[in-house]
């Protein structure tokens, strides 16, 4: 499993999306290398390694769920710093901006990573929407109703 494998898988266990969502075979967008990138950076070489060799250790193992992996990756066990960083990570996804907290740990800031990775966000997959002045749906497509949110996290079935 090379880096970007793990860190997809990591993303499709955190997220709740299905991996063929967040790292479809025909990708034009390519979102998920600028999150990769950005989430290195700010989160660390060091910590993101560490992070993406704990996913893949527990992938490797056969009997471990993708709800079983995600619990053990954001147990407080590992640190609080590398469930921030897990954390962060499901941000990233969700919004396309990566978070900030203030120095007391009351509020968070955010800054968007670009016009890319705020099209792409999740949000909008679970909203059922899009974001303001960029569709993939035809025109007219709110008189009928939005297909089931499965269909949308890329899930067959829950």
């Amino acid at each position: 499993m090379n880096t970007m494998q793990q860190f997809t898988g990591l993303s499709a266990v955190l997220t709740g999306f299905d991996s063929s969502i967040i790292a479809p075979t025909i990708d034009q967008i390519n979102v998920k290398e600028e999150y990769l990138a950005a989430w290195t950076e700010k989160t660390g070489t060091a910590l993101a390694t560490s992070i993406l060799d704990k996913y893949a250790t527990l992938a490797s193992d056969s009997n471990n769920s993708s709800q079983m992996i995600g619990e053990q990756m954001l147990a407080a066990t590992n640190g609080a710093d590398f469930v921030l960083a897990c954390r962060k990570l499901i941000f990233l996804w969700y919004s396309g901006a990566w978070p900030t907290l203030s120095a007391d740990g009351t509020s968070t800031s955010s800054v968007l990573l670009s016009t890319k990775s705020y099209n792409a966000g999740l949000v909008w997959q679970v909203m059922q929407s899009h974001p303001m002045g960029s569709s993939n749906y035809r025109y007219g497509y709110w008189s009928e109703a939005p297909a089931p949110l499965n269909q949308y996290l890329g899930k067959s079935n829950s």
